[in-house]
């Protein structure tokens, strides 16, 4: 039997056990707390550069006639944009060319602008995303994907200073003269899908703004997939020439959302974007942002009443009258949402899900991950993601890593979809 003492020695030493790990419970707490409301500060200091534009590296500029100017075109070896998959291959004899601008991949904070070679893991993020994102096009199109000096990561923690706009005019300029080689090498009536992500789709919206509406250009256009990129209805929207897809096959319009999952943060990435001034010259602030639900090819919520008209003639802007006689798909119906279900999860066709962080192969899960669209502008895609899919995740429940993977095949069929409707629009016009 345990004498008096031993007991009492025994039970402290188990009530400073407790204590200890009460203690590690409250700082874990603490710094999770923390982490949430200096997550910004911290990842300014970590990433925006310390050096000045004017004393950054200046890598030099590339002319987009020379094959490595690519990272996939028509006529140079682009297995990584063939990538699908199991279940689904690439067209043998693709309809229609897909523009597609890469994110960013390059995180250090010792330069404003990357080179236009990559090495290293700026390289093998390029890699995984056109994997994972351009593999979503490769069913229909032909992909077309350049490098550009792509303002690095820290530009976008100091969006609307000076040296973080001079980085982002760099990699725009770079853009812009790719897709004129673009339009130059495609057949001059081939429709066009403009696709990107991140940084990709901040540039395609700069190009829809200042080359392409209001011009010819702006008729041959299927859809404009501007993803992960805040898009203001009122400041923004007026410029480009297009309005929000609101059905499955409608064309000439755009898709774009922003993932994150419940409780969802957005501020880190919408008050910096906030401050800034839209297309159009008005302030962004008090604005609202566009969304599209990637889940059902429109809008969940109507359009703000005192939104302006955007730019654009009716004849730009209408849809399809011939997409219902278009041929029917050969991919799945975007029906099957349970009206009991928010997020509409049952409409969800396939998560796309890596078996390993570099894409080597995926699986796809059907009805993992409802979504739907946010008063404040973000899709929410609720408050359980995938499994597989964390180990990205930004603050704030940031799901941006993953917004083409999150819906893979409904993208897909998004775009087969609106191809289909816009081939279908012309072909009796060429038949004349």
């Amino acid at each position: 039997m345990l004498s008096a003492q031993t007991k009492e020695s025994s039970n402290l030493a188990a009530r400073r056990f407790l204590y200890i790990i009460a203690a590690l419970v409250v700082l874990a707490i603490a710094g999770a707390f923390a982490y949430r409301i200096f997550a910004p500060q911290l990842m300014r200091a970590a990433f925006v550069p310390d050096v000045s534009f004017a004393d950054s590296p200046k890598p030099p500029a590339t002319f987009y006639d020379r094959a490595d100017a690519w990272l996939a075109r028509p006529g140079i070896p682009a297995d990584v944009v063939r990538w699908t998959p199991e279940g689904y291959s690439p067209a043998p004899k693709p309809a229609v060319a897909v523009f597609y601008v890469h994110p960013t991949t390059y995180l250090k904070g010792d330069r404003w602008n990357a080179p236009i070679a990559l090495t290293g893991d700026p390289r093998f993020r390029q890699t995984v995303f056109l994997k994972s994102q351009a593999s979503v096009f490769n069913g229909i199109g032909e992909v077309w994907a350049p490098k550009y000096r792509q303002a690095t990561f820290g530009a976008f923690l100091s969006l609307g200073e000076p040296d973080s706009a001079k980085s982002f005019a760099v990699a725009y300029s770079d853009v812009e003269k790719a897709f004129e080689l673009f339009l130059r090498d495609i057949p001059p009536d081939q429709k066009i899908i403009l696709a990107g992500h991140s940084q990709g789709s901040l540039h395609l919206v700069s190009l829809l703004a200042q080359e392409i509406a209001g011009t010819p250009v702006a008729d041959r256009i299927v859809a404009a997939y501007l993803i992960g990129w805040p898009i203001s209805i009122e400041s923004d929207l007026p410029k480009l020439g297009l309005k929000p897809c609101e059905t499955p096959e409608e064309t000439r319009c755009i898709i774009a959302f922003q993932s994150y999952a419940e409780p969802a943060q957005p501020e880190s990435i919408f008050d910096p974007f906030y401050t800034t001034t839209g297309l159009t010259g008005a302030p962004r602030a008090g604005t609202h942002l566009l969304c599209v639900n990637p889940l059902t090819g429109a809008p969940d919520l109507a359009p703000p009443g005192d939104a302006p008209e955007t730019a654009a003639t009716d004849e730009t802007l209408h849809r399809s009258s011939l997409a219902a006689e278009a041929s029917p798909l050969p991919v799945e119906t975007m029906d099957g949402a349970d009206a009991s279900d928010p997020y509409g999860t049952a409409r969800n066709l396939g998560t796309l899900i890596p078996v390993d962080e570099t894409y080597s192969s995926a699986t796809l899960e059907a009805g993992l991950v409802g979504a739907k669209c946010s008063d404040k502008g973000y899709l929410s895609i609720g408050e359980k993601p995938p499994e597989g899919l964390r180990s990205y995740v930004l603050p704030g429940n940031n799901y941006h890593v993953y917004d083409y993977a999150l819906f893979w095949t409904n993208l897909r069929t998004d775009v087969e979809r609106r191809a289909q409707a816009a081939l279908a629009a012309t072909a009796p016009a060429r038949s004349r």
